[in-house]
């Protein structure tokens, strides 16, 4: 059975292993570790976290209706006309505002529910750039509370505002101070304030909107916020079991499989098949790294009979034969016949014959040590016999010559 050249890969991979063994090893345990507790975490017993869960939310909808009723004579609007949710009302047929602030809200259940109002006229003195109010003025306008109030049904308090009075108090104030720096605003503010059984909880809710009056002489001008919504939530903390993502829950088991079947690959690769390579491996590894890092000093072609007939000298290693051509200005002949590398330098030729490529059993196999096998490869090696060009066999002669001659 005749053996076949080595996979060098194969035997690179031998030498990475044996020299490597025990941290590769422990690194494959130890990715069997972190897989096993991943796997134990993650579908045995994944434990618990706490969350923060709604328990009740209820919706909370505040809003300004605004009109204004008209009391002089004028050939437009009759007297009585009640002008309704305008951008600008006339200030000398219309000056008083009519403000109704409304709230409702919507919940599963609720009890005792008081809604409560509280709108301030604030007037005041601003540079908003500088962010500095230079005075202010505050009045109290409607302060009213809604009882009882069912989810859906609507809470309101009404409030009058006479837009030509607060421009009036407005004009005494900066005449009292002497100036106006600023730009004098005018607007309400009205704090809507909510208590009762929620949901069947204790619940207080308050908040805070704003109504624009701009006043210009002859028209005033309302900024209304709109429609305010607001749905509040009561959270309480629970106690779940942990989920993972599908990263964790299939590369647990993954890795987990991965790092056993390395190990246990390992193992048994170290156990049936020696890992350690032999010194024909290891020298022939080590020609091959010196083949592919010196491949540009070599040069390839059969160098003529009577170049062998030179004494000989013997080179341990491809890389001695290089560093000797280097150091002699001369090159490194690979010679195609014998596979033999050679530089010629005065009366010698120097020689590195590379080592025969260990034999590798094909599977299912052992490899074949018989010497009489008749492998062709067998003629790269040492002195085995050449062909001279005359196509005579120089095996008995030359090469004797050349052997007695070095020697």
């Amino acid at each position: 059975m005749s053996s076949s050249s080595p996979d060098e890969t194969r035997l690179r991979l031998r030498a990475i292993l044996d020299a490597q063994f025990a941290v590769i090893l422990a690194l494959c345990l130890i990715a069997a570790a972190v897989g096993g507790g991943l796997v134990y975490t993650t579908h045995v017993d994944p434990g618990t976290e706490t969350r923060q869960q709604t328990v009740s939310s209820f919706t909370v909808e505040t809003a300004y209706n605004h009109s204004a009723e008209v009391t002089e004579p004028n050939s437009v609007f009759g007297i009585g006309t009640v002008l309704e949710e305008r951008d600008t009302y006339f200030t000398r047929i219309a000056p008083e505002l009519d403000v109704d602030v409304e709230t409702t809200y919507a919940a599963a259940s609720a009890s005792d529910v008081d809604v409560r109002f509280d709108s301030v006229l604030v007037l005041r003195n601003v540079d908003e750039e500088e962010d500095t109010v230079y005075w202010s003025e505050r009045e109290t306008l409607a302060t009213e509370t809604v009882s009882d109030v069912e989810p859906g049904e609507t809470a309101s308090a009404s409030l009058a505002l006479n837009s030509s009075a607060a421009d009036e108090t407005a004009a005494e104030i900066e005449e009292e101070l002497g100036a106006s720096p600023g730009e004098t605003e005018l607007f309400v503010v009205t704090d809507v304030t909510l208590e009762g059984t929620i949901n069947g909880e204790s619940t207080s809710y308050d908040r805070t909107i704003e109504l624009g009056i701009d006043h210009g002489g002859d028209v005033y001008t309302v900024s209304d916020p709109g429609l305010q919504s607001d749905t509040p939530e009561r959270t309480e903390p629970v106690t779940v079991e942990q989920s993972h993502g599908p990263l964790r829950s299939i590369g647990g088991p993954l890795l987990l499989v991965l790092g056993l079947l390395g190990a246990g690959a390992l193992v048994y690769a170290r156990r049936e098949h020696d890992l350690a390579l032999t010194p024909a491996e290891r020298d022939y590894l080590s020609y091959n790294d010196d083949r592919s890092e010196f491949a540009e000093w070599i040069t390839t072609f059969r160098l003529p009979p009577s170049v062998h007939e030179r004494p000989e000298a013997e080179a341990e290693s491809l890389r001695d034969l290089v560093d000797f051509a280097i150091d002699n200005d001369t090159g490194v002949i690979e010679d195609p016949a014998t596979g033999a590398y050679h530089a010629v330098t005065g009366e010698f030729v120097y020689t590195y014959r590379p080592p025969s490529p260990p034999a590798v059993a094909p599977e299912g196999g052992a490899a074949d040590t018989d010497p009489d096998s008749g492998d062709d490869d067998a003629h790269l090696v040492g002195d085995a016999p050449t062909e001279t060009d005359d196509g005579s066999d120089a095996g008995d002669g030359s090469d004797t010559a050349a052997d007695d001659d070095s020697t």
